[in-house]
């Protein structure tokens, strides 16, 4: 999902009908694009306050919860918005399913309700950060403090400038971060193997949807090879070692194709 870009809800209509009249330009707080933005700034703020309650020795669980809740209800919005399953009648699953925000969907819903793992947030918190910035830039100062031009100027120079970095950190964090915490976890018992299954899957699709996970993976994947494939590996890592490294490469099938993402477009 190219965060801050693809995923985000805009309005094309004020834009493209410049005659419509002031009521009808008004921003609407009832719509659900302004919905999707309140799911990530509260995303962003439980985050947040979460981060600060860990500093103090005493994580809430109740700031964490409640920042899936926000994630959950965002992408929820963004797909529901997009696909309109109890009205379309050529509602495609399959389409759906290879949708990069239903994805995101899935591993939140997961997150949501299994064992608390503060690093899972990460990826979504830095999401939801351009996706507020871009809703501040692109509907609130316009509507509510047009005058801040500077101010808009500034979010925008912040989106060009981190977002591409953003995205690459994000993909490190997904890979690094994420899955190496919840595959330790198995050996303290802190996570479950249906977390590492799922994340594994999850991993699997961003590799063949994203641009920076796949140029990260592949990046990563080179290291290892030279350090558990011969004539390059180590004389000292054990065979057993090398033939699962094999086989488990061979499972995930990483040198595969890329397929074309789907990514929903919407207009809320």
């Amino acid at each position: 999902m190219q965060a801050g870009k693809d995923q985000i809800p805009k309005d094309k209509v004020q834009s493209q009908n410049p005659g419509l009249k002031d009521e009808e330009k008004a921003f609407d707080f009832k719509s659900l694009h302004f919905g999707w933005f309140v799911g990530h700034a509260l995303a962003v703020l439980c985050c947040g306050f979460f981060v600060i309650s860990n500093l103090f020795f005493h994580p809430l669980g109740f700031f964490y919860r409640a920042a899936y809740l926000g994630i959950v209800a965002s992408y929820g919005i963004v797909l529901w918005n997009s696909y309109k399953p109890l009205t379309n009648n050529e509602f495609d699953y399959k389409r759906v399913l290879l949708d990069e925000n239903t994805q995101y969907l899935i591993v939140a819903v997961f997150f949501l309700f299994s064992t608390r793992i503060a690093v899972t947030l990460i990826p979504f918190f830095i999401y939801s950060v351009f996706h507020v910035l871009e809703f501040v830039n692109t509907d609130l100062i316009p509507n509510l403090a047009p005058h801040q031009t500077k101010m808009q100027s500034t979010i925008n120079d912040i989106i060009t400038k981190y977002h591409d970095k953003s995205m690459a950190l994000v993909a490190k964090i997904e890979v690094c971060g994420v899955m190496a915490r919840l595959v330790l976890g198995l050996f303290v018992f802190q996570s479950s193997v249906l977390s590492v299954l799922v994340y594994t899957q999850f991993l699997r699709m961003r590799y063949y949807m994203s641009g920076y996970t796949r140029e990260f993976l592949n990046e990563l994947g080179t290291k290892t090879d030279r350090a558990l494939t011969p004539p390059t590996a180590h004389p000292k890592i054990p065979p057993a070692v090398i033939n699962a490294y094999a086989t488990l490469k061979e499972k995930l099938n990483l040198g595969a194709q890329p397929i074309p993402a789907t990514t929903a477009k919407k207009t809320l």
